[in-house]
């Protein structure tokens, strides 16, 4: 749907920007345009900001169109804001029902354009033409409503940088500390309605942060402004951020926050885990400061660390364009989505960098390389991200149910997104609708707008734990990833199959500390009995790990050591009070047919003995969950019916239930009948008693030419679904009587009873009728009615 916005004209006055510097100190030139909005249609009127504005811009000698559609998706419905009061005491207000002031679009004619801004206090934000980027803000100092556009290499950055700087990653070691290494039995990483993923964020400001700015207000408008442009960036990778809280440290900080971007990381993410997660779900969480990180590093992030409770990252506010730190948190949260350093082998679609350059040069970036991609690919693949896939319901979104925000939402059959940014021709952009001849738009097992046949591989088994899922030919999404039962040898009987995974001493050491770290000596393992980690010798190998080689850190950051006979055993120390890395994973082989369960070696009968193959029909293996896990082609539970079958059997069950119906109904109205018939012959003695409209021989004048008193014809039947109350209209029957009966004129004046308790036909004489009343008696209205 397409509203006529609001036009706006924004005319260009060019002036000597010398004698301009003075204004913005952080930007060499630029161009000041005013704002001269035109009349709003009545329809635009009824919002402040409405859904759809168009503005036409001059800007280098050439005019432009933008295009802007208000971004529902920005905010949940339970966006909150905390705060701190002068006593320390935290304040949290939720708007769920903010009508904000942040848009994103495009340029007219521009296939290669991008623009993010808010329209609060003037219009300020990012507009991408081709690979020309433009920056617009508001011209504090003008009393006419004057603002500034200006090229992004005219913008002065942190002495020694690009435009932000180095982003020093040396942390990488920092990596996730999640539980997704060992996949759950009902984990699940596949996005339904077409790969869309959601990241809830929560922006942290700090202390030297709300100082710069000084007022709430300040400080809300320019993180949303940041959250929106961090959504534009991650739309084309169909990820959406969404900005869930906001916390302001308008106190004091409640970290010790130093100028060592790693620090500062450390202390954030356990503040995060012992004070943020507890009281506000989001899936990560930003550190926005104003302190001047050492060198050029503006940002720091853990690795693959997304849906883990290291999920986060610092960030510097090092420039007066918001624009800016938006940039420097989308390259860090890329980090924790898994992406690396783009190099000399990534292709990137502007010649000028992508948004995981190392270093940024002059532009900001709004595109990831083809190696992001990739990475971005793999990391969804082989980790735990289920906190994405938490699609909101239809009252969790800003403004409700929308056609064109890429969520498959109730009575559409599919969506896109908007009708720019919509690549799928299966799918119709404008209606959400299915394009015509077309089955399917989203899905592993949708293609060209078909369904795949039920032999269709839809995903391969990652490792020989895992499971090969086929498309059934009904849906277009692929079946639930499933695995090899718990307890089958793997890994060269290295380990025993648990949930998907094949966890060993080993895998779990470089996991750990890298690719080169091995499993150390027993010598290490009996400190567990020493320790009371293990009750006893027999479970030592289920308690704290020990290795060797690899990095100087282990992923926790944090190691201890033990020297026990002159020889120094490692140990990772992680404070997670619920998942340990430091531990033996559960699964883990302890000793033939034996596991480590509650960090106990136990026998593999833990998983249970019963094995459910013979219940398969020879067309399947039992899973994980103790179900078959049928062949390609055939159904479960049992592996006993083909889906083409399934189709059949529905289709015949389908038509048995009809004739079925049909029966009843012919039951009924033949039963019908004959009362109608007794009734008739009655009526013929006592005309008087019945009422012309409930009886089949009357015709009244305007149903002359109803199809109940033409010649009856037999069709399919169709089944409604009514709670009306049914009008009391006897079936027609062809019968006649065997006399022609009397004339009768169209006056009604049975009563309800008559017609809805039909006599039945009497044992003995009627007694005499009362005389008919008078023809100026009141007639009943309308039809009878079964009451």
């Amino acid at each position: 749907m397409r509203y006529t916005g609001l036009f706006i004209s924004l005319l260009s006055f060019v002036y000597a920007w010398g004698e301009r510097a003075a204004a913005l100190p952080h930007v060499m030139r630029y161009d000041v345009v005013r704002l001269r909005p035109q009349a709003l249609k009545e329809r635009a009127r009824r919002s402040i900001y409405p859904e759809q504005l168009e503005y036409d811009l001059a800007v280098d000698g050439r005019n432009f169109t933008i295009s802007l559609h208000k971004n529902m998706e920005l905010l949940g419905k339970h966006y909150t804001l905390s705060h701190y009061t002068k006593d320390g005491i935290s304040e949290t207000k939720s708007s769920d029902n903010i009508d904000h002031c942040y848009y994103q679009g495009h340029v007219h004619n521009f296939e290669e354009s991008s623009v993010s801004v808010g329209l609060c206090s003037g219009m300020e934000g990012f507009l991408r033409v081709k690979n020309q980027v433009y920056l617009i803000e508001p011209l504090e100092e003008s009393l006419d409503g004057d603002h500034v556009i200006y090229k992004q290499e005219h913008l002065r950055t942190k002495q020694g940088q690009g435009a932000f700087g180095y982003i020093n990653d040396t942390v990488y070691n920092l990596g996730p500390k999640s539980s997704g290494l060992y996949k759950g039995k009902n984990m699940k990483n596949k996005a339904p309605g077409g790969g869309q993923r959601i990241v809830e964020m929560v922006l942290v400001v700090d202390h030297t942060e709300y100082s710069k700015f000084g007022s709430f207000k300040k400080i809300e408008e320019r993180m949303m402004l940041v959250a929106n442009h961090v959504d534009k960036l991650y739309r084309p990778l169909n990820i959406r951020v969404r900005l869930v809280g906001l916390e302001i440290w308008s106190n004091r900080n409640l970290i010790d926050v130093s100028n060592i971007p790693n620090l500062t990381l450390r202390r954030f993410l356990q503040w995060r885990q012992d004070s943020l997660l507890k009281r506000k779900k989001h899936d990560n969480a930003h550190f926005v400061t104003a302190v001047d990180f050492e060198g050029t590093t503006v940002g720091l992030a853990s690795v693959n660390a997304m849906c883990s409770p290291s999920s986060g990252a610092v960030n510097e506010d090092h420039n007066k364009n918001p624009i800016a730190v938006a940039s420097t948190i989308a390259h860090e949260m890329g980090h924790n989505l898994g992406m690396s350093h783009d190099d000399s082998n990534c292709a990137c679609s502007s010649d000028k960098g992508c948004v995981m350059s190392d270093t940024i040069g002059y532009v900001y970036p709004d595109s990831f390389s083809t190696c992001s991609q990739s990475s971005l690919k793999e990391f969804l693949q082989s980790y735990d991200t289920s906190c994405l896939l938490d699609v909101p319901n239809e009252g969790e979104l800003y403004g409700g149910p929308v056609c064109g925000n890429a969520f498959v939402e109730k009575g559409e059959e599919c969506d896109c997104g908007t009708v720019e940014e919509c690549n799928n021709p299966c799918c119709n952009a404008t209606t959400c609708r299915l394009t015509e001849g077309a089955h399917c738009a989203h899905g592993e097992c949708c293609h060209n707008c078909q369904l795949k046949h039920s032999d269709s591989l839809c995903r391969k088994s990652a490792h020989d734990c895992d499971l090969d899922e086929y498309c059934t030919g009904e849906s277009a999404f692929c079946p639930e990833d499933e695995y090899k039962m718990n307890g089958l040898p793997c890994n060269y009987n290295q380990g025993y199959c648990y949930n998907g995974q094949c966890p060993t001493h080993k895998e779990h050491c470089k996991m750990l500390w890298g690719s080169d770290a091995e499993v150390d000596a027993d010598t290490c393992f009996r400190y567990n009995v020493f320790d009371r980690t293990s009750k006893s010798a027999e479970h030592m190998m289920c308690g704290k790990i020990y290795c060797y080689g690899g990095n100087p850190f282990p992923i926790t950051n944090t190691k201890s050591t033990v020297t026990i006979h002159s020889r120094t055993c490692y140990i990772a120390v992680d404070s997670s009070p619920t998942d340990d890395l430091g531990m033996v994973p559960a699964g883990t082989k302890c000793g033939i047919n034996k596991v480590c369960y509650h960090n106990l070696c136990q026998d593999i009968s833990i998983y249970g003995t019963e094995d459910c193959s013979d219940k398969c029909n020879n067309r399947g293996v039992c899973n994980h969950e103790r179900k078959c896990h049928c062949d390609p082609g055939w159904a479960p539970p049992y592996c006993d019916v083909q889906f083409s079958e399934q189709s059949v059997i529905i289709g015949v069950t389908a038509s048995v239930v009809v004739l079925g119906l049909i029966i009843i109904i012919g039951a009924l109205v033949c039963h019908r009948n004959k009362i109608t018939e007794v009734r008739k012959k009655r009526s013929l003695k006592d005309i008087h008693t019945s009422s012309g409209q409930c009886n089949p021989a009357f015709q009244p004048g305007s149903a002359k030419n109803s199809p109940r008193f033409t010649q009856s014809r037999i069709s399919q039947p169709t089944f409604l679904e009514s709670s009306t109350t049914l009008a009391c209209t006897p079936l027609y029957s062809p019968a006649t009587p065997s006399r022609p009966a009397p004339m009768v004129k169209s006056l009604i004046y049975e009563t309800k009873e008559h017609c809805a308790n039909p006599l039945l036909p009497p044992t003995k004489p009627l007694p005499p009728s009362r005389p008919l009343p008078p023809l100026a008696s009141k007639p009943v209205r309308g039809n009878c009615l079964l009451e």
